[in-house]
């Protein structure tokens, strides 16, 4: 016996088996009903929601010499011999578009059914049809013979000109709930004798995203290939991920466990987990997260503003992904973003503090005096961790911030500011890679403005940019190997930049002209030059003793 896919196998044949689409169902009844049939329908939404399935079955009913509430009677000889009716006639627009198959078409619509009382065209991915074929078809649409029905399937309307949709009765389609599609899977597998846990039904009713189709399709696919089914099975095919691993992932997040939260994505990309899937899960308990905020339940340390932004970054995420050479790097910078290493200052969107609290910081962190010990983060006050550095110090740094901003100022030009904002989410991405720890502090920095030898970048949390100066040997390095130029970094505090912005504005406009400066070596770079030369001392005058001065 010829085997069938269960798509295929249990394919609904009346209205009453069409799950999910009830009002779509009862309408479609209805008209056949009463006998006012239309001469064109327009069946649009997601796949794998019965469009075509329907489409059949109204081609059936409307045929059918003894239907039941609109339904056809699967008994008379029309019903039986529906799947050999020449009169019903299917057409894949996806591969049939042009103008040439549009007017064969025309041509032989005036050509009467054979035994049938309508000549029923099924148009599949009509929108898929070229503006030359919609604009044959258009006349033919309008005002095609008594006995033509055309019934219209769409995965995409808005692709359909409103020409063709107004000659139309349009039914839209819903994804399945995933109740009602669980409840079918089940059904199924108890009919098909397959050994499947409901945890794993309920992750391929989560990946089939509202599809009957996609979702008995991968039924059938692992029950072809493993006897007794669990969750463990379904992440291994289908590249899923469980809903605890995405928990886990939040909760590194929220918790500051940045060398954690790094294991788990690196765990997920070497099991070839679905990314757009997990980003997808993500956005689900952050969503969840915004509603136990909105509630007084949310345990968690991030506020409503930050569970914003990253929920808009993550989609933006998923829509990059078709021009990103590695979707979970770009996921990894981002996550980055609202998580932060031991040392660092607690993160705070600076949306989230009031006006007050918001310029006093930026007024202290210029002056290096330290913030507040605590801050307001969404309804609750949170305790700022104590860094390792001295309270009443500013981090100190191994580079003359003045001179290198002045430096850059001598010869900044706007190309060459252009030239590194177009590839600088491109150096984030690969910075991602190469150093991860550095990661943290540059995820969120923009450059500001640049010469041919000098850049200069700022970090909205004004902490980083000491931490950036901190380590800036290390972030040249990357860049320079990156751009293939030889380029001197410092980063400045965002409030400063403005500063300084304005200062540059005067000087050009007063006649001032930048000129370039000495860097100040540091304590360390002094040391290191002293021990140089007393080195190369030892190389000409033996190891006796003398003193450098």
């Amino acid at each position: 016996m010829e085997y069938k896919v269960l798509y295929r196998k249990y394919r609904p044949h009346d209205f009453n088996g069409l799950i999910g689409q009830e009002w779509t169902s009862k309408l479609l009844r209805n008209s056949i009903n009463n006998q006012k049939i239309s001469h064109a329908y327009i069946f649009t939404g997601p796949r794998g929601t019965g469009k075509t399935s329907s489409a059949r079955i109204f081609a059936k009913a409307i045929n059918c010499e003894h239907p039941v509430d609109g339904n056809p009677c699967n008994e008379c000889e029309a019903c039986k011999n529906f799947e050999n009716n020449p009169d019903i006639i299917e057409i894949d627009a996806a591969s049939n578009n042009g103008v040439d198959e549009i007017r064969e078409l025309i041509n032989n619509i005036r050509l009467a059914p054979t035994t049938s009382k309508y000549k029923v065209y099924i148009v599949d991915e009509f929108h898929m049809l070229s503006t030359s074929a919609f604009n044959a078809l258009l006349l033919t649409l309008e005002e095609p013979p008594s006995n033509i029905v055309f019934i219209l399937a769409t995965t995409d309307i808005q692709s359909v000109p409103i020409t063709i949709i107004s000659r139309c009765q349009r039914f839209d389609f819903k994804p399945i709930s995933n109740e009602i599609l669980l409840e079918h899977l089940k059904n199924i597998a108890k009919k098909e004798n397959i050994k499947i846990t409901d945890e794993a039904l309920s992750e391929i009713t989560s990946l089939a995203n509202g599809g009957v189709r996609d979702a008995l399709g991968m039924l059938d696919q692992i029950s072809s290939q493993i006897d007794n089914i669990t969750i463990n099975d379904i992440e291994n095919l289908f590249g899923t991920v469980a809903m605890e691993k995405v928990t886990k992932l939040l909760a590194s997040i929220e918790n500051n466990e940045v060398d954690l939260m790094l294991n788990i994505l690196q765990e997920l990309k070497s099991s070839g987990v679905n990314v757009n899937l997990l980003i997808r899960k993500l956005i689900e308990l952050l969503k969840d997260c915004l509603i136990k905020i909105r509630k007084n339940m949310y345990k968690g340390n991030l506020n409503d503003e930050q569970i914003y932004s990253l929920i808009l970054e993550l989609n933006r995420c998923i829509g990059d992904s078709k021009n990103s050479l590695s979707t979970f790097d770009l996921l990894e910078v981002i996550l980055l973003k609202y998580n932060y290493f031991p040392g660092n200052k607690k993160a705070v969107n600076e949306n989230t503090l009031n006006e007050e609290n918001k310029e006093s910081e930026v007024v202290s962190d210029v002056l290096g005096e330290p913030p507040e010990s605590k801050v307001k983060e969404g309804p609750k006050e949170i305790e700022e961790p104590s860094r390792e550095t001295s309270e009443n110090e500013p981090l100190q740094v191994n580079i003359d911030i003045e001179t290198r901003v002045n430096n850059c100022f001598v010869n900044a030009k706007k190309a060459y500011l252009t030239e590194i904002q177009q590839m600088w989410s491109d150096f984030i991405i690969y910075e991602a890679n190469a150093n991860k720890e550095l990661m943290a502090y540059i995820a969120d920095t923009e450059p500001m403005t640049a010469s041919d030898a000098y850049l200069i970048i700022s970090n909205k949390i004004d902490i980083n940019n000491d931490l950036l100066n901190q380590n800036i040997n290390s972030l040249e390095k990357d860049f320079n190997k990156f751009y293939g130029k030889n380029y001197k970094i410092v980063a400045v505090y965002s409030k400063k930049w403005d500063e300084l912005k304005k200062e540059y504005v005067n000087n050009i406009k007063n006649g001032v002209k930048y000129i370039y400066r000495e860097e100040k070596k540091s304590e360390q770079e002094e040391i290191t030059s002293e021990s140089d030369l007393e080195k190369l001392a030892n190389e000409i005058f033996g190891s006796n003793n003398y003193e450098v001065e």
